[in-house]
């Protein structure tokens, strides 16, 4: 076979792996959410079956020598491994998603994601193999196929993120590679007249239609109205009762990141209402500031607080990272269209923002994560030069701040307080485990006895003092300041995120 084809294949296998990759990721996402021991996971799992596939590689390649059969074959085990990988995927993470987080992830990644990535790792030595006729070329050959297979990932990459899964979803782009990685073998079988093209084609149909007739099955009290898969996370948009969440057990529509709840607003008052405590908290700190007050809010979700905000006349600019929750909280929660959404990472904005603001608010949950990248002295900082005189910042949090699974909410405070802002804490009723905590963060001491915010499904509270946390007992030794070079945010809250998601699950 020519040099330039076995060059090609190359190509494609490089690109082949981080398609895998980053599936693998994303599939992931719904079930163990986007945290750092995620990410670790399928990276070190990535190295691992990768490093696999180069050594049985190399062994195959000695055993058999100069084989083309050998490189087409596991061409086609690649490829029908990832054709089902989405599928198997399912199927096993439904089974462990329940499992501790470390140990569930990976064991579901050894089973769907580990598999085709050794076959792929076999396909650079059976390839150098086949190029090397003397000991003097081997150097050059290893090097250019790993540099054309490294390539391929560079450019799979980048239309993974920027366009493919955005557009397609994860399916998709695992089934197109897949059949990209047959195909060498079928074009080579019907060349030479091989009668094994027709079981290449028989395999490569099956597994397709495995793939696209799965059938998708939720409880007839959900109503999924939307789905999208995205570089960002999995995205729908459902209608279903309010068991555990409101006690009157009315329909509302949901928002939901990873299968994690975001936005759940009350379908029967038009999406104007949340049917969450929490969510009431939010806009009554708020409301001590008049009409007319300025507010960035760093994450839209469905556009509750939105509306909230602007019911108590306020001038609301919204950031928010996903095009795609923008369309939805238009289109599935009457968000005005004439609401001011800026497409940005939150921190990215407040890097370049130079305008001055009464209120920003941190509502930057993506899943069961906060963006620890936001949460840091130095973004504080600059926060703290967005802010006038007389603002605040809020930020939504996890409810626990006692022990150990509080260290990333005192670490959050330690922060606020090393970056010079008064801070307090409001906690809305209920266990650590399933409440949340609203920082306020103020450049000077304000009165929270005098607010305007009301709600249908919620009484009005007059006095916020109430609901404050005393900080001073709080203990604070070993509690360090949050800082950029320092990114230690997600693994203090590992524990309690990931139980938050085990429940939603």
């Amino acid at each position: 076979m020519k040099k330039k084809t076995l060059l090609t294949i190359s190509f494609i296998e490089g690109g082949a792996v981080m398609v895998c990759e980053l599936v693998g990721a994303k599939l992931l996402a719904p079930y163990f959410g986007t945290s750092v021991t995620v990410w670790a996971a399928v990276l070190g799992l990535t190295l691992g079956g990768l490093t696999t596939g180069y050594f049985f590689g190399g062994l195959l390649s000695r055993k058999y020598g100069k084989n083309l059969n050998l490189l087409f074959n596991i061409l086609i085990i690649a490829g029908v491994l990832m054709i089902l990988m989405p599928f198997i995927a399912v199927k096993v993470m439904t089974f462990t998603m329940s499992w501790d987080l470390e140990l569930g992830s990976i064991i579901s990644l050894i089973v769907f994601m580990v598999p085709p990535l050794i076959c792929m790792g076999m396909v650079s030595p059976v390839i150098i193999n086949l190029l090397t006729s003397d000991i003097e070329g081997a150097g050059n050959n290893a090097g250019n196929v790993y540099a054309i297979s490294t390539v391929g990932g560079i450019l799979a990459t980048f239309l993974m993120g920027f366009y493919l899964i955005p557009q397609f979803g994860l399916k998709m782009p695992s089934i197109v590679i897949g059949i990209v990685m047959i195909l060498p073998s079928i074009l080579y079988s019907i060349t030479n007249n091989r009668s094994k093209s027709l079981i290449i084609f028989t395999i490569l149909v099956l597994s397709t239609l495995v793939g696209f007739t799965e059938p998708i099955i939720y409880n007839n009290q959900y109503k999924v109205l939307y789905q999208s898969e995205g570089i960002l996370g999995q995205l729908k948009v459902v209608d279903h009762p309010s068991y555990e969440i409101n006690e009157s057990n009315k329909i509302g529509r949901a928002l939901i990141v990873n299968n994690t709840l975001q936005t759940y607003v009350d379908v029967e008052h038009d999406f104007e209402y949340s049917l969450w405590n929490w969510a009431h908290y939010m806009p009554t700190v708020a409301s001590i500031y008049p009409e007319g007050s300025k507010v960035l809010l760093l994450g839209l979700g469905g556009g509750t607080l939105v509306k909230q905000l602007t019911r108590l006349g306020m001038d609301v600019s919204v950031v928010e990272i996903d095009q795609r929750i923008k369309e939805v909280s238009l289109k599935y929660f009457d968000l005005d269209i004439h609401t001011k959404i800026i497409i940005d990472d939150a921190r990215h904005f407040i890097n370049n923002d130079t305008q001055q603001y009464d209120i920003i608010i941190y509502d930057t949950f993506l899943s069961e994560s906060v963006p620890e990248h936001l949460l840091t002295k130095e973004g504080f900082q600059n926060t703290h030069n967005l802010l006038k005189d007389g603002g605040m910042i809020l930020t939504n949090f996890y409810g626990a701040i006692e022990g150990y699974d509080g260290r990333a909410a005192r670490s959050v405070l330690k922060t606020f307080r090393n970056s010079d802002f008064k801070t307090k804490i409001l906690a809305t009723p209920g266990l650590e485990s399933s409440r949340n905590l609203i920082f306020i963060a103020s450049k000077k001491d304000l009165l929270f006895n005098n607010t305007r915010f009301e709600s249908i499904n919620f009484s009005e509270i007059e006095n916020l003092d109430y609901l404050m946390l005393p900080l001073d007992n709080l203990d604070m030794n070993g509690i360090e300041v949050l800082t950029d070079d320092k990114p230690k945010l997600s693994k203090l809250y590992n524990k309690i995120a990931n139980q938050w998601k085990v429940n939603y699950n």
